[in-house]
């Protein structure tokens, strides 16, 4: 217990020394906290790119645009086969789009949205959306008092985001129907159920069969909130499509998307599917924020070790100005032990100090340092041409570091930078420790 008390006080001996080695060491432990916040955020931004869109691959009839556009025929029960047995593909959601119009609110089928071929595709719902200047242009000419139909998605995958064109899915209430069912069951959008008044358990009519409402979603997408998922065998046998007509693949990493999808291309041919990447240019932004990674993980590791030999450097001097002391305490009967832990104590004591200080300036200067990261990564290839130049629009904001600052340094992180600290006060206190086993009482006393 004297050691500690003895090594606690020896490091405020020298108030201008003291200082300088906390501030040193501040800088270093400051340095390294920003890293960690940084490596931290990319890296769960990285996850989130990759599982929101980078994967995926969708693949589409030749000379089909979806919507009930162009032409071409579904994909086959071969063609299903041949993508989910091709190399890297996880998953494979299809789906099949159909419109259902309302004769009550739609002045006529005519025009893009309204034009159908299946007598059936009607319902007794109104779609939320205002038709507005394209809605009229493109369903029933300028004039007219056009409703947008009621898009109804049949698929296998009834909460994948993908398959309905958004980025997220959230159900709001109810459950989740199954894909692989038959039954006249419905996930309905938000908005879709506020404009007609449904709920959980209500029912509606679509394709001239009466439907119950299992579950109401909500996207990130104002025109999917406005549409409906059922099975896609109900959709097949009310639709008279056999097939789906779009197949959304998901890859096992989005490094294999790129030749997946030319693997995906080549083995249906071009005349059968287009093979289309889900969202191009993501791996150039992956690889970008791999970049600020790679740096923050490099600079987190080059501060730890500055922090080390700042403090093993410190030591040194310090044990060379106290020789004689040593020399006189061992003189006096202290053990190797008692005098190696008092340094122990102090350089344990200027590294805590040095650790509060660097969370307190690591705090301050996370944010603008992660700025200049992004920046210089949005730079390096043009303004907003090349991979860095997405950084911001993929959502990717230094601010967040900051913001995510209190859920990012919790318990884990102070358990690791209590562990950093004891190690880099034991690797400073290592060779001194050394030198002090050496150090003679009688060679000391006889050069003084």
């Amino acid at each position: 217990m004297g050691s500690v008390r003895r090594g606690t006080k020896n490091a405020f001996r020298n108030a201008i020394r003291t200082v300088s080695i906390v501030l040193i060491l501040g800088i270093s432990f400051g340095l390294a906290l920003v890293m960690i916040l940084a490596h931290q955020a990319v890296a769960q931004r990285i996850t989130s790119v990759s599982a929101s869109s980078g994967n995926t691959i969708s693949v589409t009839p030749a000379g089909f645009g979806g919507l009930g556009f162009g032409g071409g025929n579904p994909l086959s029960a071969s063609d299903l086969t041949t993508i989910t047995d091709t190399t890297h593909v996880v998953s494979v959601a299809q789906s099949i789009t159909g419109r259902l119009t309302n004769s009550s609110s739609t002045s006529t089928p005519g025009g893009f949205f309204g034009g159908q071929t299946n007598p059936n595709a009607t319902t007794n719902l109104t779609s939320p959306v205002a038709a507005g200047s394209l809605g009229r242009t493109f369903g029933g000419g300028p004039s007219s008092n056009f409703t947008p139909p009621v898009q109804a998605t049949g698929t296998n995958r009834t909460t994948n985001a993908t398959v309905l064109n958004a980025s997220s899915f959230k159900l709001d209430s109810g459950s989740a129907i199954s894909g692989s069912s038959a039954s006249y069951v419905a996930e309905v959008g938000s908005s879709l159920a506020t404009k007609n008044g449904l709920t959980v358990g209500s029912t509606f009519t679509a394709y001239k069969k009466t439907f119950t409402v299992a579950g109401i979603y909500t996207t990130n997408s104002t025109f999917t909130n406005a549409g409906m998922i059922i099975p896609i065998r109900t959709m097949e046998a009310l639709s008279g499509v056999s097939g789906p007509t779009s197949a959304t693949v998901t890859v096992d990493s989005i490094a294999n998307v790129s030749s997946t999808a030319a693997a995906l291309q080549a083995r249906l041919g071009a005349s059968v599917a287009t093979v289309t990447v889900g969202t191009p240019g993501t791996q150039s932004l992956v690889d970008s924020y791999s970049s600020i990674k790679s740096i923050s993980l490099y600079s987190l590791v080059g501060a730890l070790i500055a922090g080390s030999i700042i403090l093993l450097l410190s030591m040194l001097m310090i044990v060379r100005e106290r020789r004689r002391e040593i020399g006189v305490l061992k003189a006096f009967g202290s053990s190797n032990h008692g005098i190696v832990s008092t340094f122990i104590t102090e350089a344990m004591t200027l590294t805590v100090l040095g650790g509060v200080f660097g969370i307190i300036l690591g705090a301050l200067l996370a944010n603008p340092i992660l700025g200049v990261l992004e920046r210089n990564s949005s730079t390096s290839s043009g303004p907003g041409g090349g991979p860095g130049g997405r950084l911001a629009g993929a959502g990717f904001r230094p601010g967040q570091a900051i913001a995510d600052l209190h859920a990012a340094v919790g318990p884990s992180i102070l358990l690791y930078g209590i562990l950093a600290a004891v190690g880099i006060a034991l690797i400073g206190s290592a060779v001194p420790s050394y030198l002090i086993a050496k150090v003679r009482p009688a060679e000391v006393m006889r050069s003084e």
